[in-house]
Parts: C-alpha cells; sequence; structure tokens
C-alpha cells in the first residue's frame, strides 16, 4: 500500500503540473497554427499524421488536468479555477505570488489555443461550404463552358 501523499507534495505537484502544462499548451497553440497551414494548403496527408500527434497531446494536458483536480479535491480544495484560486490565497505570500504568475499565465495559453482552434473550426466550415456551393449546383446555375469541339 502507498503512504500517503503530505500536503506539502501535492502542492509541488500542483505547480510541477501547471509548468508542464504551460509548456504543453505552448506546443498545443505552436500545433495548432501548424495545423490552420495544412488546412489552407488543403494537404490531406500531412492533417492526418499532425492531427493523430495534436490528439495525443491534448489527451495528456486533459489527464494532467484531471490530476490537478484531484490533487485539488485531496487538499479539501473543489477541482476547478476557483479551487486553484482558493489554494494560492493560502499559500505563504513569496509562493503565492509566484503560483498565481504560472496560473495565469496557464489560463492565458489556454484561452489562445481555445481561440486559434475556434478559427480554425471556421476555417474548416468555410471550405466545406465552398465544396458544397460546387457540388451541389443545380437548375438554373449550371456552369456554361461553351462549345466543345
Amino acid at each position: 500500500m502507498a503512504e500517503p501523499v503530505s500536503k506539502r507534495e501535492l502542492v509541488q505537484g500542483i505547480v510541477r503540473g501547471i509548468r508542464q502544462d504551460i509548456e504543453g499548451y505552448k506546443q498545443l497553440k505552436s500545433l495548432l497554427k501548424r495545423q490552420r497551414e495544412l488546412m489552407q494548403r488543403r494537404d490531406n496527408g500531412g492533417l492526418k499524421h499532425h492531427n493523430e500527434h495534436q490528439s495525443s497531446l491534448c489527451d495528456s494536458l486533459m489527464h494532467k488536468a484531471g490530476e490537478r483536480r484531484r490533487m485539488l479535491l485531496a487538499l479539501g480544495f473543489t477541482g476547478d479555477a476557483s479551487g486553484m484560486d482558493a489554494l494560492i490565497a493560502r499559500l505563504p505570500q513569496s509562493s503565492a505570488s509566484q503560483v498565481s504568475i504560472l496560473w495565469q499565465n496557464l489560463l492565458l495559453l489556454v484561452k489562445e489555443s481555445q481561440q486559434v482552434n475556434e478559427a480554425n473550426g471556421k476555417l474548416l466550415v468555410a471550405q466545406q461550404e465552398v465544396i458544397n456551393q460546387l457540388l451541389n449546383r443545380g437548375g438554373d446555375s449550371h456552369i456554361d463552358y461553351g462549345e466543345m469541339r
């Protein structure tokens, strides 16, 4: 049976996880920008490989968020952003300011990644609409290439 983890070790684990997630979200943001380039070039082969890598990173980030949630709960806080804020408020001032900066950086990177992802989604929808318009031309809106010789 594993020994119980001290509160100090839990807090250290949370901070370590935040640092790792900052790096992970920097990588994700870069991958999302690369995904957009691949989409604009319509590089389906590149996208397939790229999306597998991106999905793996997202799975890892979700797993680490789950670990942070469990550690917050083990410390008696809620397993969400308000629990993280409550933990920061309980830390000694010198640590609290450092952890708060890390936490705010992570939240900003998450928000920026969401915005890039939404832009990619809009591009995908726009591309799909163009394809549908081209494929579904019917009735009076046929293309006339003139007389064939």
